[in-house]
């Protein structure tokens, strides 16, 4: 075949109908174009979210997977649902964690939380002043200096500090933090975080039974051995390798059991370690207001002061908006629905108000009513979740999705939004009802005839929906951005 655009051509074959034969008709769709969009993930951090938590974190990659070399300007902030809480209230998650030390007794015995205003600097260890080396004064940033590289396994510089400590006290806790890497530049985090802790004591501890844990989803049993001798330290990292862990010398290989989050307030295609960043923001732990306010943690997050300030960067001009609210609790936020809705909807202008890929509403919530009132919506070996009346009326209002909290796997909602984000369609409708037998689907990577990439077999690339007259791509086989499909078929009769 002579090159042909495939328009001329598709308009061709439309016109090659006849009384005496079954007209035959060709339906050519070029796959949109990836666009920009903004995400606003609302967690619910409340006493009854820790597993749902921890299936959000690990479906991260499902999320971008139809944007990742591609096009698509994306972008995405966490908050939480407490507007409670002074540090929270719209406030973006990011650069908070914490690293906590239990007992065989699983009592607590050391804590440090450190957050955003800490501002961990890329490449630059905080190292506890040596004159502070208390449970108590390594809770206070200002007893923290930056140190580059640091000194794992090696005493702690002084940081000149205008006002010094004491020394050593272990009155407070034997075993404290003395040093922290969260984010080394010289190598990529999954292999270069470490942490060192100290023993304050005049005698041996062995920490065999203990665990480090954070709030959220990290878990670490220290193995068999773990013994840190008086005034000694033990030096914890992602990789015990000091050959790819930029010379760390390690005592103990942490993997993935436990990861220290980066001081990064929006994640996007440039951030390093996307998954592992946004598995610290959503696993923001249970010690949230009860009173979740989803709605209202949006607006809050997108006042004008806000923008201005914290959340600066979060909505963007030229992008849409996506608001994803995952919550197994109904939104007990003060406004009407439609107040927020057209809230939201002002912050893109009036198209917005008219067109739904613009701004919409998601969930993953209570997301069918109860049989019988006071009854939760759904349950599961989590427990139970209560019916989002108001989510679901928001998430209707803007063509959004939503999906149960109560499922086993977050995977196929996750993947389907990411998809809709993406920009790119996975169902295009026919013109004319087709003879099934007689339908053929090519994929092309230009409007160029010559251009095909391949055939399309029904039912293994593609199916047929018959009440839409359309046919269908399952997300692990959507066209890429700006291919054209092209379906050949012979109209049946009456149709």
């Amino acid at each position: 075949m002579n090159k042909l655009s495939i328009l001329p051509f598709f308009l061709f074959a439309a016109c090659n109908e006849s009384s005496f034969t079954q007209a035959e008709k060709v339906d050519a769709f070029q796959q949109k174009r990836k666009h920009t969009v903004d995400v606003i993930l609302v967690v619910d951090n409340s006493c009854s979210m820790i597993e749902e938590q921890k299936k959000l974190a690990t479906n991260f990659d499902g999320f971008i997977q139809y944007f990742d070399g591609t096009d698509v300007d994306w972008q995405m902030g966490v908050v939480t649902t407490d507007v409670e809480t002074d540090t929270a209230r719209g406030r973006l998650i990011g650069g908070d964690d914490e690293i906590v030390l239990v007992d065989g007794d699983d009592k607590e015995r050391e804590r440090v939380k450190y957050d955003h205003e800490w501002l961990v600097k890329s490449g630059q260890a905080l190292s506890l002043d040596p004159s502070w080396f208390n449970a108590v004064s390594n809770d206070k940033r200002e007893r923290w200096c930056e140190g580059a590289a640091g000194t794992p396994g090696q005493a702690n510089p002084s940081c000149g500090l205008e006002t010094e400590g004491t020394g050593v006290d272990a009155r407070y806790g034997e075993i404290i933090v003395t040093e922290i890497m969260a984010d080394p530049d010289a190598v990529a985090d999954n292999v270069g975080e470490w942490i060192e802790l100290t023993n304050l004591d005049t005698v041996e501890w062995d920490l065999s039974d203990w665990i480090m844990r954070d709030d959220g989803r990290n878990s670490f049993a220290f193995p068999a051995g773990s013994v840190i001798a008086p005034g000694g330290t033990l030096v914890l990292a992602r990789s015990a390798e000091d050959t790819i862990n930029g010379g760390v010398p390690a005592d103990i290989g942490l993997a993935d059991d436990f990861t220290l989050n980066n001081d990064v307030l929006l994640l996007g295609p440039l951030v390093e370690g996307p998954a592992e960043i946004f598995a610290e923001m959503v696993a923001q732990g249970t010690s949230g207001s009860g009173l979740e306010q989803g709605l209202e943690s949006v607006k809050l997050a997108t006042a004008p002061d806000m923008l201005a300030g914290h959340n600066a960067g979060l909505v963007r001009a030229d992008a849409n908006l996506t608001i994803l609210i995952v919550s197994d609790e109904e939104d007990s936020s003060p406004d009407p629905v439609d107040a927020y809705l057209s809230y939201f909807a002002e912050l893109k202008g009036d198209a917005a108000f008219r067109d739904h890929s613009i701004m919409n509403v998601s969930g993953v919530i209570g997301a069918d009513p109860p049989e019988f009132e006071g009854e939760p919506s759904c349950r599961s070996s989590n427990g139970a979740a209560d019916y989002g009346h108001r989510y679901v009326d928001a998430i209707e209002k803007t063509g959004g999705l939503v999906d149960s909290i109560c499922d086993d796997d977050f995977a196929p909602i996750v993947a389907e939004l990411g998809l809709i984000l993406s920009g790119l369609l996975s169902e295009f409708e026919l013109s004319r009802y087709p003879d099934i037998e007689s339908l053929k689907v090519g994929l092309y990577a230009t409007d160029d005839t010559d251009s095909k990439i391949r055939d399309l077999t029904l039912d293994t690339d593609f199916t047929y929906v018959e009440e839409r007259n359309s046919i269908r791509f399952e997300q692990d086989q959507v066209p890429e951005s700006e291919q054209y499909i092209v379906a050949e078929y012979q109209i049946r009769s009456g149709g």
